[in-house]
């Protein structure tokens, strides 16, 4: 199967004025092909596999094959932003990974990275019968081999030694839309505020190196 898809809630986090961008799990560069039709960027994809690769060649200035449990970043060069979407819980060690992409990231750029979210509401339901079953995709994907919560996503991007900037969870509230556009907007987004490990099926953070972060 070739991931394609647009991460609506990172690609609203890359910086405007980015003119790089590495993008780790590329699959077929339909993320990295919005990303070009929106700002005149550069963009490199890793993915591990060759179909994958053949796609988002063509639409993508590189293309890298490589597994990233293994994987040296640092051949790539340097790039304004790194975007990390839906990857790092299939690796055997993502905190290694993210420490690697420090080498690949400007001393002022960003890091997004986005993760699902293990306990999320309808996954906890199934926990509470006492389910825990793989799938062919979402939270639970048989290929996932590290699960993250609210708290343990923001240390994973700590610990590899970037300052978190921002952190949201996307994601809805139950039955929000009976409510209309206008008021179910605004009950998502205070429930995400106050409950976001409850509410949010996915995180999304964004990171810098350290030291650049100022206080407001």
């Amino acid at each position: 199967m070739i991931y394609q898809s647009v991460n609506l809630a990172v690609f609203h986090c890359i910086p405007n004025g980015t003119r790089s961008l590495l993008d780790i799990g590329c699959g077929g560069g339909v993320f990295g092909a919005a990303v070009k039709s929106e700002m005149p960027c550069s963009v490199v994809g890793v993915t591990y596999s060759d179909a994958e690769a053949a796609r988002a060649g063509q639409h993508l200035d590189q293309v890298e094959v490589a597994d990233l449990n293994h994987f040296d970043p640092a051949v790539l060069g340097r790039f304004d932003c790194i975007v990390c979407s839906h990857v790092l819980e299939h690796l055997i060690d993502p905190q290694l990974v993210l420490r690697r992409l420090r080498a690949c990231l400007e001393p002022t750029g960003t890091l997004i990275v986005a993760l699902p979210n293990v306990v999320f509401w309808k996954q906890r339901i199934d926990f509470l019968r006492g389910r825990f079953r793989y799938t062919e995709g979402g939270l639970m994907d048989r290929t996932h081999v590290r699960f993250f919560d609210w708290h343990s996503a923001d240390q994973l991007v700590r610990e590899a030694g970037f300052e978190v900037v921002e952190r949201v969870a996307d994601g809805v509230f139950p039955l929000s839309r009976l409510f209309g556009p206008a008021l179910s907007g605004r009950i998502n987004r205070a429930a995400l505020r106050r409950f976001p490990g409850l509410f949010g099926v996915q995180f999304v953070l964004v990171g810098q190196m350290p030291g650049l972060v100022t206080s407001s």
